[in-house]
């Protein structure tokens, strides 16, 4: 039975003046399958909002007003200290939780009892709202971060986000709790604390999301990205506060930076090294016989001077370099020593101090290790170096004279960025258009689980590489898979895009209103006030109702293909494809009437640089009988796209028509330089070649088309015409062009091309 003194688990939810959505968020809560919990609603100023809270009248919701606002940090700490749970996770006043939430994570840690905490997978969901009903219309949802728990990568980059995460309270308390003087990314913050002590279990189900604005954001987040030194000092201040100790998770390494001069220089240095380095180490100063004391010292450091990780040692009257560092290193208690000079290059090997411990950790017979870093080297000399405490206390002993040895390396990749270096050199391949390659490494990347992203996150990249490669068996296993595990929204668009290619039009179909009901759109909706809305990017949802419109158009069912064009106006109104869209749906019911107004009506001038607006303009032409103006639109499609496969069986067909095989031989043979596996194209230069009399032209790009596909009847045929020297020139039966459109190209395609922009 759930306890209202003792609930399994604590939701915190802080809020500022966002009652219009704190009511789902709450609500998201009350849905919980598992009911042994208590959700505790921080109120960080603004306006009041009780009667939401009192809406539930549900004592496991607790209400804490403040009319003063302090910040997430100082108001998760509060509900820190006034949680009664044994868990505690943490929901944005505009994000949501699945129902599946407290049980999964609550379950992971029941089992993992060494961990601090479990996190689930997360959707990012972009929304815009309508400004008279506060009603959200979700238009995307992405897998943003999915990746296993990687402690170094951690230390880099926050992989866990606070609407994921369930935490053990005592080990949130352990570690500090929330860091107030940071105001951006302090789930990081926190998280990156539990990690010098906790392991994490990463469980792979979604089950939340967080929402971002399509347009204005009022998210905390947002607003402080925008100064971007106030910004990177908050990332200092969370790369330089620790967890009191002991730390079981990771090694000591303590930075001892010789300073020859206080000032400017030491401070841009000093925010170099903060910035690059992502092995937390504490640094301390060592002023050796400068002219400042330790007070003026700290002075000078400005800004650093707050940050928690930064020690002074004041050495009064100068001393050799060794004997400095060896002072420091005798208050240090770190078992690693990493000595600086002003030559440190921390650009240039940031993550060195990872593989320096690993490297140390896993040898025998070294004790100290420097990199070959440009710019660092230094005859005779062993600093900017990584090196065991008590090895370089025992060989600087003053009056002994020991050979340090130190060792120069090249720089390995750390064990916690092997997927980076990997997906680094998976864009370098399909960059190269080796998608063979790309592929085979992807499977590689996927076989690893520790540390990595799954098939979750990378399913983009099996998606990408299979319509580059034409092999599409791995990605419908994939999509399935990930279905049936419950990753549905932007799966079902990637197998609504995917049946769409192979011709499965129903199926497209189904999969596309599928995500629909994933993202809660219905067709009503789209007669909010906020619709239409202009926006530069193209939204997942605007890509769906494309997609779908040019499925039903397939299915010849014109009305469902028109209604799926016309939302796509709404979504993107200063897009001309929905308007090409109507024309090409017009122009299959017959009414070229309506598909020439529609092509009146393109918006901006980015539709003449699509090769798809010259193709349809072309049918129209056709539709006219007026084939040379058509074979001009299609010869200003290939000036377009000069590798889009679509233009090849239209611009052959018409110039054959009009027999001019002359003007054809240049764009066909552009297509196939760039399109050397496109077996059609081939086939279709050799009948080119054929009836220019190259025989030998025709030949080859026969044998081209035959390499690709042996069963092509245009270069069956033409080889077989060619060998047996049966060789005429072939008569072409122009078609009889008669009425029609009078006008000239150049004046056509001006009319036709009006960019007027239309807002539906």
């Amino acid at each position: 039975m759930p306890s209202l003194e003792h609930p399994k688990v604590t939701a915190l939810i802080s809020t500022f003046n966002r009652p219009q959505y704190l009511e789902e968020a709450i609500q998201s809560v009350a849905a919980q399958t598992m009911d042994d919990w208590e959700c505790i609603v921080l109120n960080d100023g603004g306006q009041d909002v009780a009667h939401v809270v009192e809406k539930f009248a549900d004592p496991r919701i607790i209400y804490v007003p403040d009319d003063v606002n302090r910040g997430a940090a100082i108001r998760f700490n509060q509900g820190l200290k006034l949680a009664k749970g044994d868990y505690v996770c943490y929901l944005g006043d505009d994000d949501v939780f699945y129902p599946n939430h407290f049980k999964v994570l609550s379950d992971a840690l029941d089992a993992n009892p060494e961990a601090g905490l479990a996190y689930s997978d997360l959707y990012a969901s972009s929304s815009v709202s309508d400004s008279a009903t506060g009603k959200r219309f979700i238009l995307d949802k992405q897998m943003m971060v999915s990746r296993d728990f990687n402690r170094e990568f951690m230390f880099h980059y926050n992989h866990v986000l606070h609407v994921s995460l369930m935490h053990r309270r005592e080990a949130a308390l352990r570690v500090g709790g929330f860091d107030e003087s940071v105001k951006v990314l302090i789930e990081w913050s926190l998280n990156r604390r539990l990690a010098f002590i906790y392991d994490f279990v990463h469980v792979e189900v979604p089950t939340g999301e967080y929402h971002m604005a399509v347009f204005k954001s009022d998210r905390i987040s947002v607003r402080e990205r925008r100064d971007q030194e106030s910004y990177k000092h908050n990332l200092r201040r969370i790369r330089c506060n620790f967890p009191p100790e002991p730390w079981g998770k990771i090694q000591k390494v303590d930075l001892l930076y010789l300073v020859s001069r206080w000032g400017d220089k030491l401070n841009r240095h000093l925010k170099e090294i903060i910035d690059n380095f992502d092995h937390p180490m504490r640094i301390t100063l060592i002023g050796n016989g400068t002219r400042l004391d330790e007070r003026q010292a700290r002075a000078s450091l400005k800004e650093l001077a707050e940050l928690k990780n930064i020690s002074i040692l004041h050495i009064p009257q100068k001393i050799l370099p060794v004997l400095a560092f060896r002072k420091a290193a005798k208050l240090s208690d770190a078992k690693f020593l990493f000595l600086v000079t002003p030559a440190l290059k921390a650009v240039e090997a940031p993550r060195r101090i990872f593989v320096g411990v690993d490297t140390l950790e896993s040898s025998e017979d070294l004790h100290a290790i420097r990199w070959a870093v440009k710019g660092e080297e230094k005859e005779k000399s062993v600093f900017e170096c990584l090196i065991y405490r008590d090895y370089f206390l025992f060989h600087t002993k003053p009056g002994k004279n020991h050979t340090v040895m130190v060792p120069s390396v090249t720089m390995a990749i750390p064990k916690g960025f092997r997927f980076d270096a990997m997906y680094s050199e998976y864009n370098h391949q399909m960059k190269d258009k080796a998608y063979d390659k790309a592929a085979a490494l992807l499977r590689l990347m996927l076989s690893e689980r520790k540390g990595f992203p799954h098939i979750q996150y990378l399913i983009r990249d099996v998606e990408e590489n299979a319509y580059a490669s034409g092999e599409f068996e791995e990605l419908e296993t994939h999509l399935f898979d990930l279905i049936e595990r419950g990753y549905l929204p932007d799966n079902y668009m990637r197998l609504c895009r995917l049946r769409h290619h192979q011709g499965r039009w129903g199926e497209a179909v189904q999969a596309g209103q599928k995500a629909m009901e994933c993202l809660d759109l219905t067709y009503e909706g789209f007669d909010s006030g906020c619709f239409p809305m202009k926006i530069d990017m193209e939204m997942a949802a605007f890509k769906l109702f494309m997609q779908m419109g040019e499925s039903y158009l397939k299915l010849r069912n014109f009305g469902e293909a028109a209604r799926h064009y016309h939302i796509a106006s709404k979504l993107k109104s200063d897009s001309y494809k929905p308007f090409l869209g109507f024309a090409k749906t017009y122009l299959d019911a017959g009414d070229v009437a309506r598909a020439e107004e529609a092509m009146t009506r393109l918006p901006g001038k980015l539709a003449q640089k699509d090769p798809e607006t010259h193709r349809i303009l072309a049918v129209i032409c056709r539709s006219h009988k007026n084939l040379p103006l058509a074979f001009e639109c299609l010869k200003k499609a290939f000036q377009c796209g000069p590798a889009d496969p679509e233009n090849v069986e239209p611009f052959y067909f018409t110039g054959a028509g009009l027999g001019l095989w002359k003007d054809m031989a240049a764009p066909l043979q552009a297509f196939t330089e760039k399109k050397p596996d496109h077996p059609g194209a081939w086939a279709r230069l050799s009948s080119v070649y054929f009836n220019l009399g190259d025989e030998k032209g025709a030949f080859e790009a026969a044998g081209k088309a035959l390499d690709l596909d042996s069963r092509n009847p245009v270069a069956r045929s033409i080889m077989g015409r060619v060998k047996s020297g049966r060789y005429s020139q072939a008569s072409t039966e122009k078609a009889e062009i008669a009425g029609g459109l009078t006008l000239d190209t150049a004046a056509a395609l001006e009319g036709i091309l009006d960019s007027t922009p239309i807002v539906w």
